[in-house]
């Protein structure tokens, strides 16, 4: 391989909490190439970094992903500094509206620049005519578009980029994630001795469906007295959804954790569930979810897993195979498929087997940078697309007299 400088501007990152945090550091700890990532401050940044074999430049893009759109010309210096250094091969936007800057440096300094989108980031601006027609145009003149599903791919290629230039590199699986026994001292903190645990894990927001779920806990506790729905993550929904648990009398029968940090850590709450669910929905202002990791640590811990029938999910998760699919807004399917695998001990059986193999073998990160190593491998030896952004000489006539 032809080892490339890349530049990754990542809007999130380690030790920032989420999927994508994730995905984004993955990629760049097993890829093969020389990156560098420029992304957020966090606490604990600076321990963070120093841990990791590539470099990492903080407080680049915002202080942090809620910063004033101002910010962003801190990040243009920053990335036009980094062009200047770092002279790199490919630069990676790991949101498609701060890729305005890579057009900017693509029309004025001839760089290549590719634009990581995980779907939010174009479904958010659906409804506002201009700002979808800035994230057609960054798109659409991108040198190559990275999705991480088949459901963000379409979305993609609905604003008319070629299919050739768009390359499929889905999420993987840390290889923490396994099946371990339940941790004595978690089930104490959280009186779950003799409990039958349905656990989520995600950010607590509208599209992640923990409202769904609470709201079927009552039909669910008439058939499986000693369920618990755990919910561990944080967010903007928290005090909607812990009142939707007082006004279901459920209060005895969740508990909510908050976030929790650490790949390993994380698995310990995997080991304490029964059964994992996050029944996902895509919403009217267009919030859906892009693909789902967790059900596939879930899936890598030993635990069946229900998930939405929306957005990226159904890949993530096969219906009947590795998993059940449910409509999120169907109370009634929520309660049986929940039901169903608490009794059903062939089922959950297989699906855990099945679970498990799939996600241990065709989702590990290892062989995922691989294929983002040959796409990026593939950007730097093919001609630019749309090439007439590309300055030219201008060309000097000859005298032939």
């Amino acid at each position: 391989m032809n080892r490339k400088k890349v530049v990754l501007v990542a809007g999130v990152f380690p030790p920032g909490i989420g999927g994508m945090q994730s995905y984004y550091y993955n990629l760049s700890k097993h890829t093969k190439h020389e990156i560098t990532v420029l992304a957020p401050e966090y606490p604990g940044s600076e321990a963070f970094d120093g841990k990791q074999s590539f470099r990492t430049v903080r407080g680049a893009f915002m202080r942090n992903e809620r910063a004033h759109i101002l910010s962003w010309g801190r990040l243009f210096r920053h990335v036009r500094r980094m062009m200047l250094v770092e002279e790199p091969d490919v630069t990676v936007y790991g949101y498609v509206l701060i890729g305005f800057i890579g057009l900017l440096f693509r029309v004025f300094g001839k760089r290549r620049y590719v634009i990581s989108t995980h779907g939010m980031d174009m479904l958010m601006f659906r409804r506002f005519f201009g700002l979808n027609q800035i994230v057609k145009f960054i798109l659409v003149h991108a040198d190559g578009v990275l999705t991480n599903s088949i459901f963000t791919k379409k979305l993609v290629e609905n604003y008319g980029v070629n299919p050739s230039r768009i390359r499929l590199v889905h999420p993987g699986v840390e290889a923490v994630f396994n099946q371990r026994s339940a941790n004595a001292e978690l089930i104490e903190r959280y009186g779950l001795e003799d409990k039958y645990v349905i656990l989520s894990v995600g950010r607590l927001v509208m599209r992640k469906g923990q409202d769904r779920v609470i709201e079927a806990m009552p039909e669910i506790l008439k058939q499986i007295p000693n369920a618990v729905y755990v919910i561990v993550g944080d967010g903007p929904d928290r005090a909607r959804l812990e009142q939707l648990v007082r006004k279901n009398r459920v209060a005895d029968s969740v508990k909510f954790i908050g976030s929790i940090s650490g790949s390993d850590i994380m698995n310990e709450y995997y080991s304490l569930a029964d059964q994992f669910i996050m029944v996902c929905r895509e919403l009217e202002k267009g919030d859906a979810e892009g693909f789902g990791i967790v059900y596939l640590e879930a899936a890598s811990a030993g635990v069946p897993v229900i998930a939405g029938r929306s957005g990226g999910a159904l890949e993530a998760v096969l219906d009947g195979v590795t998993g059940l699919l449910v409509n999120p807004d169907s109370h009634g399917e929520i309660v049986e498929s929940v039901v169903l695998l608490a009794k059903d001990q062939a089922l959950r059986e297989r699906l855990v087997t099945d679970g498990y193999k799939r996600a241990k073998t065709k989702f590990q990160y290892e062989a995922l940078a691989e294929t983002f190593d040959q796409y990026v491998e593939e950007l730097c030896t093919s001609p630019r697309a749309n090439s007439k952004f590309v300055r030219k000489r201008p060309r000097v006539k000859q005298d032939v007299r």
